[in-house]
């Protein structure tokens, strides 16, 4: 069901149509910037998500997947969620990089 944006007669502001409680529990992340907000407050799922969809994408480079990959790897070190951290590894740009990111999470599985 498509929406569309309703006038109110009183004073003929626009008015965004409500979201479901599907849409308000799901963060949307539409950018990097939604996608760094969505890290901090614990949206990893959706950084998860939002980052497999937009990794091919031709307007985001190598150098951004690289950063944005080690923001959400970090955030799930911290979150202790060790094993879905490994996969960025790979997605580093170069051999140090990815070394590094090995020690770290080798370190934290003790």
């Amino acid at each position: 069901m498509e929406k569309f944006e309703k006038q109110d007669p009183l004073n003929n502001e626009q008015k965004k149509p409500e979201e479901t409680l599907e849409e308000q529990e799901t963060m949307k992340i539409k950018g990097t910037k939604e996608f760094q907000l969505a890290i901090e407050e614990g949206g990893l799922d959706e950084a998860i998500t939002w980052l497999e969809e937009m990794k091919d994408e031709p307007k985001y480079d190598e150098r951004w997947l690289d950063h944005r990959s080690r923001e959400l790897m970090g955030a799930l070190c911290d979150a202790g969620r060790l094993d879905e951290a490994e996969k960025y590894i790979d997605y580093a740009q170069s051999e140090k990089g990815k070394e590094g990111r090995r020690k770290k999470i080798e370190a934290l599985k003790g």
